[in-house]
């Protein structure tokens, strides 16, 4: 258990050369004495600057964070929005821990900290240039679960979709969630919902693998939240088959009687708000530094085993409740003309899962 935090900023190798920076710590009050920040590299100076609830982040930024800087954001306590790129500014790289969204305590903080230490830029962004490079020549994109013999596809060179990529090096007036490792796909930009608009996605989909139940700024209940998500974790076990048309999930089923309360759960989801049936996000996750933790952590969501995995993303907070990701190691990508672009043929055999920290 930590008891403690340390950060070794030159760990953080996303952040590069720090030779003439400041490294800022942003944290929450009650916490800037658990976490000690070694004073390493070649940084002119480091600080701790303290995010509450209800402050925002691009006020703190403008009056309390100099440039050049790297900032660290680790506020599980506190929202931390991502600021715009004006009021980040070009002498600034930030990156934040998505630790608010899901109950995040330090251990987990701890736990993931080392993933990140462990997260080769270099590496993510050679796999992101092939993953490109793949749906350059591809006429259109397969997402395939071959134990359940589900298939869809998705004309990815439409026009009107946002591709955006959270993985790899972070250059001078660029941000980050971290852990990073993921490229995904919405029918708009990623802090934007219009639930007019659709993923042009086609066919049937498996839904087996870890649910993520992200809250969002409005008022809600972390009970509800933890009794929602415990609903959703017969998936990791069992699949839920669901046909989509135009990007919207128009019916369900379990593929064995076991995925019954899944189903069943998300259903009442779509009762609620039909919103949630809109598949509005295909994230294709990289990070294979990273072992899954059981239980609703938001950092879960790059789990990228060893050659990449896709998750589901239903719902976009603040508009919906709650925004549910959903890792599904058993789906694979191909290119139309069968060149393999995420995952391994058939899926993978096994998940990559830590039950305890």
């Amino acid at each position: 258990m930590a008891s403690r935090l340390t950060i070794d900023p030159t760990k953080l190798r996303q952040f590069g050369d720090s030779q003439g920076s400041v490294f800022c710590l942003v944290t929450n009050h009650g916490l800037e004495d658990e976490i000690t920040v070694v004073k390493s590299g070649e940084y002119d100076d480091y600080r701790t600057v303290l995010l509450e609830p209800g402050e925002h982040f691009e006020d703190i930024l403008e009056k309390r964070i100099p440039e050049p800087a790297h900032v660290l954001a680790v506020s599980p306590n506190a929202f931390f929005e991502s600021p715009s790129p004006e009021a980040l500014g070009p002498r600034r790289k930030v990156m934040g821990m998505a630790c608010n969204s899901t109950p995040t305590s330090l251990d987990v903080i701890h736990h993931f900290l080392g993933i990140m230490e462990k997260t080769s830029p270099v590496e993510q962004d050679e796999f992101s240039d092939k993953f490109f490079d793949r749906l350059e020549s591809a006429e259109y994109l397969v997402y395939v679960d071959e134990k359940r013999g589900t298939r869809a596809t998705l004309q990815h060179l439409d026009e009107n979709l946002v591709w955006n990529q959270q993985a790899g090096s972070v250059d001078w007036g660029e941000q980050q969630i971290m852990p990073s490792g993921e490229i995904s796909v919405l029918p708009i930009e990623i802090t934007e919902f219009d639930e007019a608009l659709h993923l042009p996605l086609e066919g049937e989909i498996t839904i087996r693998g870890y649910p993520i139940l992200h809250s969002g700024t409005p008022s809600f209940s972390r009970t509800d939240q933890a009794r929602i998500h415990q609903r959703l974790t017969s998936l990791y076990g069992h699949a839920v088959v669901a046909r989509v048309e135009n990007g919207t999930i128009v019916d369900l089923r379990p593929a064995t009687p076991d995925g019954q309360s899944a189903v069943t759960m998300l259903a009442n989801m779509f009762e609620v708000d039909s919103r949630y049936r809109i598949v509005w996000e295909m994230g294709h996750a990289l990070n294979t530094s990273l072992d899954i933790l059981l239980g609703n952590h938001a950092m879960n969501e790059v789990y990228g085993a060893t050659e990449g995995c896709l998750h589901w993303g239903l719902g976009l907070t603040p508009y919906t409740q709650y925004h549910l990701d959903i890792i599904s190691p058993d789906t694979t990508v191909y290119t139309d003309n069968g060149e393999l672009v995420l995952g391994t043929p058939g899926g993978y055999a096994s998940d990559r899962v830590i039950s305890a920290i």
